[in-house]
């Protein structure tokens, strides 16, 4: 899948959730602005050409889709 169609839905699936702000996503990780932490993922992972940090931001997007 192209890399803008995936965030595209993703992105999606995550706001459909309504996350109640702030929450954890691993031990000392809390989120306390969703849209702010959303846009930094999308940012980073639409710009990197580097396969493993592609896998990373993929990986912490399908963790928030599977909250």
């Amino acid at each position: 899948m192209e890399k803008q169609t995936f965030i595209n839905s993703a992105l999606e699936q995550i706001r459909n959730k309504n996350l109640q702000v702030p929450f954890l996503l691993d031990q000392g990780s809390e989120v306390t602005d969703l849209e702010l932490y959303l846009k930094s993922l999308e940012k980073a992972y639409l710009s990197t050409k580097d396969p493993r940090l592609t896998l990373l931001f993929r990986d912490k997007i399908q963790q928030l889709i599977q909250l």
